[in-house]
Order: C-alpha cells, then sequence, then structure tokens
C-alpha cells in the first residue's frame, strides 16, 4: 500500500500535537484523520469504489461494513 509523504509544516504541528497530548505522531495523525473522515461524503465515494470492483470494504474506514 501506498504510504503518503506529509509536508514538514504537517509534520512539524503533528509533533507539537504530540508533545501536548503526549502521544505518538503516529497516533495523532491517526486520530486526526478518523475525525476528518467524519465530514466526507461517504456515499460519493463509496459508489465510485464499487463501481470499480473494489471488493475491500473491510479494510476502509468509510465503509459500513468494515464495522467503521
Amino acid at each position: 500500500m501506498y504510504s503518503p509523504l506529509l509536508n514538514e509544516k504537517l509534520v512539524r504541528t503533528i509533533y507539537r500535537l504530540k508533545r501536548v497530548y503526549k502521544k505518538p505522531m503516529t497516533e495523532i495523525a491517526g486520530s486526526l484523520i478518523q475525525l476528518s473522515l467524519k465530514t466526507v461524503d461517504k456515499d460519493v465515494i463509496c459508489e465510485l469504489c464499487i463501481g470499480e470492483n473494489n471488493n475491500q470494504c473491510e479494510e476502509c474506514c468509510l465503509s459500513e461494513r468494515s464495522g467503521a
């Protein structure tokens, strides 16, 4: 799976949050992503994904089948 690189400004921001919350940067980044996923229109994304015959819904945080 592709692992995106974050720009330096984001890394520095996550580092500052890590220091305040005393949690690993990976956990901070994951929490931020989970929060942002609550704001997206998952129906549009799931429709596109299903239309591409993607059968890995259980591996996606947006899928109801994943238990997310």
